[in-house]
């Protein structure tokens, strides 16, 4: 079983930095995540929805869209990354930038940015192939590459993930659990959002508004959870990395 050993991290503290964080650049990262975090997704809600043929399994039927959607896929997770990327360097660059800095230097980072995160997949789906419990590990102790690449200006994306590991140690497990508390209750708070819509489109009948106001509520909460968590992020790396 694997053992962990270092700086225990406190999960109380890291929630409280990040709703502080969120609190003092309220209007500024809201505006980010809305155009590049909830637009991207809502256009693919409403554009190319994903439609459950009769008969078809779900899962041939996701693989289906898939095939039938990657390239906006693909346009829609670059510029989510680019809006990632804006925050984080919004966030932790010492030399304040402005926002059209921050985009400026976040699309010269973004190959770097994407070949990383590329990387991790890599290792969590490894991880999982081996029942599961390496992966959620992992998705612990490399969540925090994409904050150490630019807190740390680091150019080579396995310096990055290499870097999350050291900073991690000994909060693999935390860390996880942290995570995925935070996605748990974004998906229960977009269920019951999705519920209520669904009533609505019953009582009222189907409609472009209400197929829009499901569209939303999905994306909203996505890009909400989204912008939450990279807040988390950066809250526990710099609890465990303060000269970071």
């Amino acid at each position: 079983m694997m053992r962990e050993t270092g700086m225990k991290l406190d999960l109380s503290r890291a929630w409280s930095d990040a709703m502080a964080i969120l609190g003092s650049q309220r209007d500024l990262l809201i505006a980010i995540a809305g155009v590049f975090l909830l637009m991207p997704t809502l256009v693919m809600n409403i554009l190319r929805p994903m439609d459950i043929a009769q008969g078809l399994p779900p899962v041939e039927a996701l693989e289906l869209w898939i095939d039938s959607n990657w390239p906006y896929l693909v346009l829609s997770a670059l510029i989510a990354a680019l809006g990632r990327l804006a925050v984080l360097i919004l966030l932790l660059a010492p030399e304040r930038p402005t926002v059209a800095e921050a985009l400026s230097a976040g699309l010269r980072l973004l190959p770097i940015f994407v070949i990383a995160n590329i990387l991790v997949g890599l290792m969590l789906f490894a991880g999982t192939l081996l029942l599961i419990l390496p992966g959620l590990y992992l998705a612990g102790r490399t969540l925090l590459a994409e904050v150490t690449l630019v807190a740390e200006r680091l150019s080579n994306p396995v310096a990055a993930i290499t870097r999350s590991l050291s900073v991690t140690r000994g909060n693999g497990w935390r860390i996880f659990a942290m995570a995925a508390i935070i996605y748990v209750a974004g998906f229960v708070v977009t269920g019951l959002a999705n519920a209520i819509v669904a009533v609505i489109q019953l009582v009222a009948g189907a409609g472009d508004v209400t197929s829009f106001l499901g569209a939303l509520v999905s994306a909203l909460f996505g890009a909400g959870v989204t912008l939450v968590l990279l807040l988390v992020t950066i809250a526990i790396y710099r609890q465990l990395a303060p000269q970071g």
